[in-house]
């Protein structure tokens, strides 16, 4: 796999987009020796200068695994559907494709209910699978995924920004704007070198003011501490 087009984040990256603490994402990533927990997930990039490196398919797993965690579903439980998911579905990150979303996805969600007896899982399966789909529907609703069904693009803050994406192939999956490619990152260190002059950003990289002023907020929001 290319570097160049896996998208690459550290684990600080990956909490402040995903909104999610760091501690989580290294449990979830590394597991823990100390209590015999392994991963749920393998990352696809080893490891730079020694610090742990994600894929935009980690990033999304991650996003799979802190909703229904964040639901109450225990990390055994979510560490069961995963090895059940890469079973029934033959994928290495089912949890980053659509498939999750489809039969074969809920046949799953049963089987982790059923062998782990998990009460979070049955609440979700109860009242004709309302919670369930609720859920599920958050999931996908801002994400876009391609031809084989693996996710391919992701709008990390859809409602509040939603002109930004985060795309693997793009300025190695760091935050753009869509229609032009423009790296949120530069359009807010151009605002502040500017004396935070939004017209003048505009003008320079030739973006409507209104993008402009949505990569300053994104930008900002990614600063606040999880």
């Amino acid at each position: 796999m290319s570097l160049i087009d896996s998208g690459i984040y550290s684990i600080g990256q990956a909490s402040r987009l995903l909104k999610i603490p760091t501690t989580n994402l290294r449990f979830w990533i590394c597991g823990r020796r100390n209590m015999q927990s392994a991963p749920i997930i393998k990352t696809e990039i080893a490891p730079i200068e020694y610090q742990i490196a994600l894929s935009f398919v980690n990033l999304i797993e991650v996003r799979f695994i802190h909703a229904f965690n964040k639901y109450g579903v225990s990390v055994r439980s979510i560490r069961y559907m995963a090895e059940e998911a890469k079973r029934v579905l033959n994928h290495p990150h089912p949890f980053a494709t659509e498939m999750m979303f489809r039969t074969d996805g809920k046949k799953i969600f049963i089987e982790t209910a059923e062998a782990t007896g998990d009460k979070k899982l049955y609440d979700l399966k109860g009242r004709n699978w309302g919670m369930y789909q609720v859920l599920t529907e958050a999931l996908k609703s801002d994400v876009v995924y391609g031809p084989s069904g693996l996710a391919s693009g992701w709008y990390p803050r859809k409602e509040t920004s939603p002109d930004i994406l985060i795309h693997p192939k793009i300025a190695f999956g760091q935050p753009v704007l869509e229609e032009s490619g423009v790296p949120i990152e530069a359009l807010y260190e151009a605002f502040v070198a500017e004396g935070e002059d939004y017209d003048a950003v505009a003008r320079w990289f030739d973006v409507p003011k209104k993008q402009v002023k949505e990569a300053v907020n994104f930008q900002l929001g990614l600063r606040t501490v999880h």
